[in-house]
């Protein structure tokens, strides 16, 4: 069953309680916290053009389901998003820091299937740090996890798609 987070205003989104058993949820307040502890957050979602979704679904080779990049500015410098991908049998939701040049920061996992929650693995995540557009191009650059191989890749997928986005929207928002 797909779920239907990115449809809830981000207000209620980022209030959200936890969800029932079987399913690992953070609220997004709670993924701010980690990725930037103490800052304060300023929204700037963007919805893309017709031309930048094309460039990032081009550039990003991966696939784009919501044309709103849901962002925000952080008040200590860096971005904050907020992401969903396919994972085998549901979505899943995940949070990226990014510092003002474009590298990541952290990433934590929001929501996903108890089933599937490898990926919140701290060692797992932690390849991402540092990395920046053009820097998932090849694969295996991020490991994927036996057991967990579609969300992994789809995150990694997701994590190259808002690095592309970034660079477009925020580093070359004339493109």
């Amino acid at each position: 069953m797909r779920s239907q987070l990115l449809l809830i205003p981000a207000a209620l989104y980022l209030a959200a309680e936890p969800a029932s058993a079987g399913v690992y949820f953070l609220t997004g307040e709670q993924a701010q916290q980690l990725l930037f502890p103490k800052a304060t957050f300023t929204e700037d979602f963007r919805i893309l053009t017709d031309r930048q979704y094309r460039l990032i679904k081009e550039d990003a080779v991966a696939p784009i389901t919501d044309r709103t990049v849901r962002m925000w500015k952080v008040s200590t410098g860096g971005w904050f998003f907020i992401d969903q991908v396919e994972g085998l049998d549901t979505t899943v939701t995940y949070a990226l820091g990014l510092d003002d040049n474009g590298a990541v920061t952290g990433i934590e996992v929001i929501e996903c299937l108890v089933d599937y929650a490898k990926v919140r693995q701290h060692e797992w995540l932690a390849q991402f740090k540092g990395k920046k557009y053009g820097s998932l191009q090849k694969k295996g650059e991020i490991e994927n996890i036996s057991g967990t191989t579609r969300s992994s890749v789809h995150i990694t997928e997701g994590v190259r798609k808002l690095l592309t986005a970034f660079r477009i929207l925020v580093q070359q928002p004339s493109s």
